[in-house]
């Protein structure tokens, strides 16, 4: 066992060491949650991975990324994730993936991976990962974080550990499917701007607050909740919500819909499931 991983075994052991060595993981955005994620799993020691992002490192994108350096504005975020990653371990296989996720490279890429990881902006890719994660029979972690400050300030995030066809974003109530399904089809975004006056640009959820430290406790209650499950300490908690304005983590006691269709209803049905109707 590499020495380097002596402090993980004497938590988990060298059998719950070797289990992460083994995992493959598909890491979707490598944003603010994305490069606190990728460099957690790298320390923890997985070791093969596919990233996948479209866009490259943007100046205001500095005082939440870890990581990175001012001189790497307009670098791929992918190629920063697979930097990091590689700072932690050389011998590492990393595939880059610079392109969106409603494309045939990383929908093959969920395919091959053991788990899959969204650290995503909007409802549309969230609900295209989750759909695709689920029909390609794979674990999904969602994480989000988020700071809203319309009536009184709230901020925070969660994280859904979507087990083999039990739960996800969907049934737990966490994705405005209108929402997702106007981002997902540029006619009805163009028909719902139209009637309602909102830019396109506006369905986006990149461009609030966001500060380094509420991403990292996020990504940390995501990577935490996996690690306990392929170790096989405890299983990962279902559900996790992190309010930081009142100092707290929140576990969901509410039960996921047993008849999902986007869980349950399309596990492990790839042809059956029809997610290919998403690729660009």
């Amino acid at each position: 066992m590499d020495k380097r991983f002596d402090r993980n075994v004497r938590f988990f052991g060298a059998e719950g060491q070797d289990r992460i060595g083994r995992k493959t993981l598909a890491v979707i955005g490598i944003g603010g949650l994305g490069t606190h994620v990728v460099q957690q799993v790298a320390l923890l020691g997985f070791s093969t991975f596919w990233l996948i992002d479209p866009e490259v490192l943007d100046v205001t994108n500095l005082n939440r990324y870890v990581g990175v350096y001012p001189s790497d504005v307009g670098t791929p975020k992918v190629e920063l994730g697979a930097r990091i990653i590689r700072s932690v371990n050389r011998s590492a296989t990393v595939v880059q993936i610079r392109d969106r996720l409603q494309t045939r490279a990383a929908f093959d890429a969920i395919r091959q991976a053991d788990v899959v990881i969204g650290c995503l902006d909007t409802d549309g890719a969230r609900l295209v990962c989750a759909e695709v994660s689920a029909a390609a029979g794979k674990p999904y972690v969602d994480m989000a974080s988020d700071i809203l400050s319309e009536d009184s300030l709230r901020f925070g995030g969660r994280m859904v550990f979507s087990f083999l066809g039990t739960g996800c974003i969907v049934c737990r109530g966490l994705l405005d499917l209108e929402a997702a399904r106007v981002e997902l089809n540029p006619v009805v975004a163009a028909a719902h701007e139209a009637i309602y006056g909102v830019p396109h640009a506006a369905l986006r959820g990149d461009v609030g607050p966001a500060v380094v430290s509420i991403n990292g406790v996020v990504a940390s209650l995501g990577v935490t909740e996996l690690m306990l499950e392929i170790t096989g300490i405890r299983r990962g908690t279902p559900h996790l919500t992190y309010r930081g304005e009142l100092g707290k983590v929140l576990v969901s006691a509410d039960l996921p819909r047993a008849d999902c269709y986007y869980c349950s209803g399309i596990f492990g049905q790839w042809e059956e499931a029809g997610v290919e109707k998403y690729l660009l």
